[in-house]
Formats: C-alpha cells, structure tokens, sequence
C-alpha cells in the first residue's frame, strides 16, 4: 500500500497496478479504455460538483483494484434528500454527455457514458442505484431492514449477471460483465455499502 503524505489523502494499493495492467492489456487493439475512462471521470466530476453545492469536498481518494473511492467531507450531515441528489448527479452527467454525445455523432463516446451512467443505477450496493434505494427504503422505514433487503436483492441480481457474463465470456464475446457482476458478487458477500465513497466502473 502507498500513501502520498502523512495526511494519507492518497491511497494507491498494488491492485490498482494489477487491475490497470490487465486492462491495458484487454483493451489492446479496441481503443475502449481512454474512453471509459473519460466517462469515468465525467461521472465522478457530477459527484463531486453536486456535493460541493451541498458543501461538500472530497477528503480522501483511494484507488484499489475496484477503481476510485473518493471519501467526502461535509460541513455538516447530508438528509436523504441531498444525499440522493448528489447520488443522481453522477449518473446525470454521463446521461448529458452521452445524448449530447449521440447528436454529434460520436457514438462511440456515447455509448461508454451510457454504459457507465446505466451500470451504476443498478440497485446493488455499493453502485449509486443501490444507495439511492437505501436513501429511500431507510428513510420509509428503517436503515437495518432497509440494508437487509438490499443484500438479498443484491444477491439475485449479481447472480443473474455472473450467469450472464459467464455465457459471453465462454463464447469469447465479451470479459468484462463476468469481471464487474464478480465485483459486485464479492462486495454483497463482504457487505459493503459503500457508505461515504464514491466508487468509478
């Protein structure tokens, strides 16, 4: 693990390393990755500037095999509604760019920050869907059940996407949904809620 100062606002653990390597090496030949990665950026960018209208800044970054987590600092607690907001925001900007994207042809663009944008509306934890349902399910009733419920939904849901992604990748048409819906499985199986951060796909 390595941490940029004292201060440890950067984190770089060495399966970021391995995970750029392998997608480096995947992506040879098809010119996908600078574009994902622009959307990725584009999605956290959204993140970011609707939590610095609710005063919020980013405290921590850390970059692990999973991609980014930004942990941001508020002035004081967000109520559900904001939360959910900021949540949107992500997603919103990849949604923008995409369309305006399409209308200037530049399909190629548009379909990563949808793809993106799509991808963490899923309704699993630690993605922004999931923790917009918990914002909404806590707020209904009760932050525990409201978790719970989430984690056995979650369950399904990774399930049916490692099947899928396990009959794409033994047809060799694509890797990448196996890769993410295992992701997803292992961060149900861990609990992670991702309370806090803000995780790049």
């Amino acid at each position: 693990m390595w941490t940029s100062d004292p201060r440890q606002r950067l984190e770089v653990s060495p399966g970021f390393w391995l995970m750029a390597a392998v997608v480096f090496w995947l992506d040879e030949g098809v010119g996908f990755l600078p574009w994902g990665v622009l959307a990725c950026i584009l999605h956290e960018a959204g993140h970011v500037a609707a939590a610095a209208v609710f005063g919020g800044r980013v405290g921590r970054l850390r970059l692990s095999a999973t991609g980014a987590e930004f942990t941001m600092v508020y002035d004081a607690p967000l109520s559900y509604g904001r939360e959910s907001l900021v949540l949107l925001a992500g997603p919103a900007a990849n949604l923008l760019v995409g369309g305006m994207a399409a209308a200037g042809k530049c399909y190629l663009l548009a379909a990563m920050n949808f793809a993106v944008g799509g991808f963490n509306l899923l309704p699993v934890l630690p993605l922004d869907g999931g923790r917009l349902l918990f914002d909404l399910l806590a707020d209904l009733l009760d932050p525990d059940w409201a978790e719970r419920f989430l984690t056995a939904a979650a369950g399904v849901l990774t399930g049916l996407l490692v099947g899928v992604g396990m009959i794409l990748a033994a047809n060799g048409l694509n890797f990448t949904l196996l890769v993410t819906a295992l992701w997803l499985l292992l961060c149900t199986i861990r609990g992670d809620s991702g309370a806090g951060r803000r995780p790049v796909l």
